[in-house]
């Protein structure tokens, strides 16, 4: 009675791994090694969503953003951009500058900054930081090397996107 039952047991088990490989092995998901940063927009041009790439499959894009997955089907896709915006880098050489002018007039003679305080001292070096970094920020934007996949819910253009972010 027993071996009769573990023969049934493998028997389902043996049928369950059967249908679940072949349910995986027909969507033909392409996981994706370097998690790029993209920019989805719909047929009319509007921003969809933007997130890191999780996996592309035939039809669909998953995205992750702000710890969601979210699914796409290509026919909605309209194009993608690769990369951030060019105001992500001038926000972030903003921030950067920002806080190290403010430690760094902070930090230094306050008659330096043409200030009477300490305080006012942070306080200018923080603003002379912000325009250097916001500067450099914008420099950096022209060695970015983003890319545009137009898609426009076209088979032909999605699989040329999944080729290039294969990658």
């Amino acid at each position: 009675m027993r071996t009769i039952k573990k023969i049934f047991n493998l028997k389902i088990v043996l049928c369950a791994f059967i249908m679940t490989s072949s349910i995986i092995s027909y969507a033909q998901e392409v996981e994706v090694k370097n998690n790029n940063f993209i920019r989805v927009y719909d047929l009319k041009g509007k921003k969809i969503i933007k997130g890191k790439v999780v996996r592309v499959s035939d039809t669909l894009l998953k995205l992750k953003s702000n710890g969601k997955i979210t699914s796409i089907n290509f026919n909605n896709i309209g194009y993608i951009k690769t990369k951030r915006s060019a105001g992500h880098n001038i926000l972030i050489g903003s921030a950067i500058g920002t806080a190290t002018g403010a430690i760094f007039g902070a930090a230094t003679d306050p008659y330096a900054w043409f200030a009477d305080t300490t305080d006012q001292a942070a306080f200018l070096g923080g603003i002379y930081g912000a325009m250097t970094g916001a500067a450099v920020g914008g420099i950096t934007v022209l060695l970015k090397k983003s890319k545009v996949f137009i898609i426009n819910g076209n088979e032909s253009n999605w699989l040329m996107f999944i080729e290039t972010i294969k990658e």
